[in-house]
C-alpha cells in the first residue's frame, strides 16, 4: 500500500517539497530509490535531508505499508526503535503495547498510540519472525 509523504505527521512541508522535487511522493517512490545505494546518497545533496533524517524517513515508509498501521503510528513506532515490519513482528501485540507505554511515558511523546485493538489488526495473518521471543 503506497502512501503520499505528505500523509505523515511530523513532516516537514518544506521536506515534502524538497522531495517531491527529487521524485519522491509516495512510499513506493521512496522504498525504490532507498534500495538503490547510487541514488540513496545523492538524494541528500538533492533534496538538503541529512542521512538520518532520510534514514528516519525509510523505517516510517517500510512501516506504513505495514496492513492498518498507515501514516498515523508510524512516528510512536520508529520512537519505539521499531525500523521495518521485521523489528515490529518480532514483538507480540501485549509485548509491543506495554513497549509503546514505556517509550510514550520515558520520552514524554504526544504522538497518537494505537489501541489494542489496533495492535491487535496489524498481527493478524503475519508469519512468526524466527527466532522472536
Amino acid at each position: 500500500m503506497s502512501l503520499k509523504i505528505s500523509e505523515f505527521p511530523g513532516i516537514d512541508p518544506n521536506h515534502v517539497t524538497k522531495l517531491r522535487e527529487a521524485g519522491i511522493e509516495t512510499t513506493d517512490d521512496l522504498m525504490r530509490m532507498w534500495s538503490d545505494q547510487p541514488k540513496r546518497a545523492s538524494l541528500g545533496e538533492k533534496t538538503g535531508l541529512s542521512a538520518e533524517q532520510f534514514t528516519k524517513l525509510a523505517a516510517m515508509g517500510r512501516l506504513a505499508r505495514v496492513k492498518s498501521v498507515g501514516a498515523k503510528y508510524v512516528e510512536v513506532l520508529v520512537a519505539a526503535g521499531i525500523d521495518g515490519p521485521k523489528s515490529l513482528f518480532e514483538f507480540t501485540p501485549e509485548t509491543l503495547m506495554k513497549r509503546l507505554g514505556e517509550v510514550v511515558a520515558e520520552k514524554k511523546l504526544t504522538y497518537p498510540v494505537p489501541t489494542p485493538a489496533e495492535v491487535g489488526a496489524w498481527f493478524v495473518d503475519v508469519k512468526p519472525v524466527v527466532g522472536a521471543a
